[in-house]
This record gives structure tokens, C-alpha cells and sequence, in this order.
């Protein structure tokens, strides 16, 4: 074979292993994630169900509840069930909020009335279990109420994190990924050596991403209007302020990000670790309540989690600005502070 080949290939692996962040990021990054996601999602310990039990007259003496209540294990689906007692609105507010999938009411006769959306499999297999536990003898009936009001089904609970989604990484890629690139090919060098001021050229990438991920999400919003009937609750404006907070978070958050790699492996390694991060934890797919206790406590305040929940009770709960002012101040408090820093560390040459 020819000796400038192997020549070549030895280069580029001396260039690989010699930049330990390359290393890192595109080796070592991938092995630990996927090590810790397959330990986290392959345990085989008990699985936590909560279900919402309306409270009314027939709830202390139904006979089904009062067994699931001494018995709340289940063996075959290795699963401990949690019932949370409370009256009719606070139940179903948590349907809406995703941290249950499920609201059974009882009724005279031993009776039962199940409340959630057939098109949500983890509501049916929860059904199904329940179902069983709840109507071994002495048996009663069973009603199936399927939720179809707009706000307290799947869809409605989906998509708002996904606009929340969407933004996070329409900002972080598109600014983040977009001044790497800048750097790596040195028109970032060649930018600061004009008379533009450096605050103004991050601005004007804030800006157009704004822009974008204007237009991006009316016509998610549009889709889900036609296609599943998503109505906003709540008031528009305090939709908009969300967006522009969620905006200046994520933009600088990308800006700080973006601060400092010098190579394409670097700079993808640090955007998917951060994106990937709160994906999964910030409940964008499913209720972030189903992780520990303490880790919730956390996850509250990661600011994927407070754009998808602040959204979530606009869209849901008709939620006034006094109930978002928190997510808000706390978006702009993320935005601000990485801009500021990033600012003072980026590195332009």
C-alpha cells in the first residue's frame, strides 16, 4: 500500500489522541452516557405507579380501594401503586399536570368510574391492572370515561414541551454550533478586527434566532390546532413572555456554550451533553415526578423543566402571570448571567 496513505492515517490518529477534549468528547462522553442511561433504564427493581382517587362519600367504604390500599404491591407487574386522595379539582389538575395518568372515581355498589385518555398506552395498561386489583370479589362495575377536554389529554400535556423543546435546541444549535463554526474556520478573527461592537454581533445572532423559532413554533402551534384541537387556556401574552424568556435563557446558555471549542468534536460533544441532559430529565415526554424525590427538587429548576411547566399551565391551567412570574425571572436570570459570562470568556481568536 501506498506509504503516503499510512503516512496520513497515522496523522490523523496522532491528531486524534493527542487533544484530550477531543478524546473525551467523542469517545469517552459516548461509553459513560450510554453506560449510565442503559444502568438507569435496565434496572429491574419496583416500578412506582401514582393514581389520583377522587374523594367523595364512597371512597372510605369501597371495598376495592380499601384492598388496593392494604395490598398496593403487585407481584406479576412488579409495580407498588400510590393513591393519591383529593378532591375532584386537584385530581384532575394533576392529570393535567402528567403526574398521573389515571383518576378513578368511585360510586355506590362498589362501583368505579375511570377518567383518562385511551390514547395514552401507559394510562391503559395502568387501567388494566387497576382493573384487576380493584374488581377481584366482591366485584362491582366499571366505567370507562374517556378525558377528551382539551387540556387534560396526552396531547395537551405533550405539546407544550415540545415547543419547549424546540426552542431549547433551535437556540443551542443554531447559535451555539453556528459561532463554533465561525471559529473554526477564523471569520470570528476576522469579524473583531472590524469596528463592530462584540455585545452587538451576539445580539444580532440572539435576534435572528428569535426570529426563527418565532415562525417555528406558530406553526407547531398552528398543526396542533387543526390536527388535535390544542386551545390555549390562558392568555396569549403570557405565552409570549414565556417564549421571549425561554429565548433569552437558551440563547445564553448557547452563547456560554460556544464560548471556548476549537474543534467540531468539542463543540457537538458539550451541545449534546447539555441538550441531551435536560431532554431526559425535564420531563419534555413524560412527568419528571416519576424520578426520586430529591432528584425533582432539582429538576424543577433546570430551565427546560421551567419553560415546559411554565408553558404547560398556560396552555392547561389558564395560568396568570402572578403563577409564571417565577419560570420567567428565573429564564431571564439563565439568559443573563451565561450572556455576561460568556461574553467576558469568549474566545474570539
Amino acid at each position: 500500500m501506498n506509504n503516503s496513505f499510512i503516512n496520513l492515517v497515522t496523522l490523523q490518529i496522532k491528531e486524534f489522541y493527542r487533544e484530550p477534549e477531543v478524546l473525551f468528547w467523542s469517545v469517552l462522553f459516548p461509553l459513560a452516557l450510554s453506560a449510565i442511561l442503559g444502568f438507569a433504564f435496565s434496572q429491574q427493581g419496583v416500578k412506582e405507579s401514582s393514581v389520583a382517587i377522587i374523594e367523595n362519600t364512597f371512597t372510605p367504604i369501597h371495598a376495592g380501594i380499601a384492598r388496593l390500599q392494604s395490598q398496593s404491591f403487585d407481584s406479576v407487574s412488579n409495580r407498588q401503586i400510590t393513591l393519591l386522595v383529593a378532591q375532584p379539582e386537584q385530581a384532575f389538575l394533576k392529570l393535567k399536570r402528567g403526574e398521573v395518568v389515571m383518576v378513578v372515581e368511585p360510586a355506590a355498589n362498589n362501583n368505579l368510574i375511570y377518567h383518562f385518555d385511551p390514547a395514552n398506552e401507559e394510562a391503559n395498561l395502568q387501567y388494566l391492572l387497576l382493573e384487576k386489583k380493584l374488581h377481584s370479589p366482591p366485584a362491582g362495575a366499571s366505567t370507562v370515561r374517556a378525558v377528551s377536554t382539551p387540556g387534560s389529554r396526552y396531547i395537551d400535556f405533550l405539546i407544550p414541551g415540545m415547543i419547549a423543546f424546540g426552542l431549547m435546541n433551535s437556540c443551542i444549535w443554531g447559535i451555539g454550533w453556528n459561532l463554533i463554526e465561525l471559529r473554526i474556520k477564523k471569520l470570528l478573527r476576522r469579524m473583531v478586527a472590524t469596528p463592530m461592537s462584540k455585545s452587538e454581533f451576539l445580539l444580532a445572532q440572539f435576534t435572528t434566532r428569535l426570529l426563527i423559532t418565532f415562525f417555528e413554533n406558530i406553526l407547531l402551534v398552528l398543526l396542533a390546532y387543526l390536527v388535535f384541537d390544542l386551545q390555549i387556556q390562558g392568555s396569549l401574552l403570557n405565552v409570549i413572555l414565556l417564549f421571549l424568556a425561554g429565548n433569552i435563557a437558551f440563547g445564553g446558555i448557547a452563547i456560554l456554550i460556544a464560548s471556548r471549542p476549537e474543534r467540531n468534536q468539542v463543540g457537538s460533544g458539550i451541545i449534546n451533553f447539555v441538550t441531551l441532559a435536560m431532554t431526559i430529565l425535564s420531563g419534555v415526554f413524560f412527568s419528571y415526578t416519576n424520578f426520586p424525590e430529591w432528584a425533582v427538587k432539582i429538576i424543577r429548576y433546570v430551565p427546560l423543566t421551567l419553560l415546559a411547566d411554565g408553558l404547560r399551565s398556560v396552555f392547561n391551567e389558564a395560568a396568570d402571570f402572578p403563577q409564571i412570574a417565577l419560570q420567567v425571572v428565573l429564564l431571564l436570570g439563565y439568559g443573563i448571567i451565561s450572556f455576561i459570562i460568556g461574553l467576558r470568556v469568549f474566545k474570539w481568536y
